[in-house]
């Protein structure tokens, strides 16, 4: 495995313009962030908090105002998403339809030109790891929530990349599905020692997933802790709130 990543947000903001004023606002503002290389970390808040933006920002797909953002000890403001060392699962799965499982998680590998032989082995080991040893041929449409929240998850670990980074990628899954998914998630960050970047807005998914929970208010962070701090000593009215 590549040596593990932290990431780092310094002053980090983010602008929109508001469409029904037209007026300036953050979205993110100021933000200061240390997350260490291996650790699972988790930004929580309701829906407008910023912490998509933030996921969004480290990702590539949103470039911030202000601040610089580091991945390892490397600035990457500056790099498109394929050229940075991180992979996203999102809330929609994003699969292609028309490719079977294994194509579907050897799609980044073949961008990078990586050789026939080697996808072959790395497929086959990334789908055992997450369980679905023997789906190769099958289409996505015709498996089940749970198993096309499990083929992306192999499509963005397959990668091996420094970070991975999660868009409430259990939202659309039921209950009982969804505490099944977290755990699985947690155990295979545990296995590969990756650093993990989670968004979510459920608490309790936070609580049991993360070693350190960020909590986010109205663009700012409002805390950051292990789930037990927040829990037991929240530093503010919003935070005991949220956290209920």
């Amino acid at each position: 495995m590549k040596e593990k990543k932290g990431v780092r947000l310094e002053h980090i903001s983010k602008i929109y313009k508001d469409p029904k004023t037209g007026k300036d606002f953050y979205a993110v503002k100021d933000t200061n962030l240390d997350i260490a290389p291996g650790s699972f970390v988790t930004l929580l808040g309701p829906s407008g908090c910023g912490k998509t933006t933030t996921l969004r920002m480290i990702a590539g797909f949103e470039s911030p105002d202000e601040g610089e953002i580091y991945l390892g000890n490397e600035p990457i403001n500056a790099l498109t998403p394929n050229k940075r060392d991180t992979a996203m699962v999102f809330q929609s799965y994003a699969l292609f339809p028309h490719y079977n499982v294994f194509d579907n998680v050897a799609y980044g590998l073949k961008l990078r030109k990586v050789p026939k032989d080697e996808i072959q082995k790395r497929v086959t080991d990334i789908l055992a790891l997450v369980e679905l040893s023997g789906m190769e041929q099958r289409m996505t449409n015709q498996l089940s929530g749970g198993q096309q929240q499990r083929v992306a998850l192999a499509r963005a670990l397959v990668v091996e990349p420094g970070v991975l980074l999660f868009d409430e990628p259990l939202s659309n899954l039921d209950a009982k599905l969804r505490v099944q998914m977290r755990t699985e998630i947690r155990r295979i960050q545990q296995m590969l020692g990756i650093t993990a970047i989670y968004v979510t807005h459920d608490q309790s998914e936070a609580m049991s997933i993360s070693d350190q929970v960020i909590v986010m208010n109205k663009g700012v962070v409002a805390q950051i802790g292990s789930p037990m701090e927040i829990y037991y000593h929240p530093k503010n009215e919003f935070v005991a709130d949220f956290i209920g």
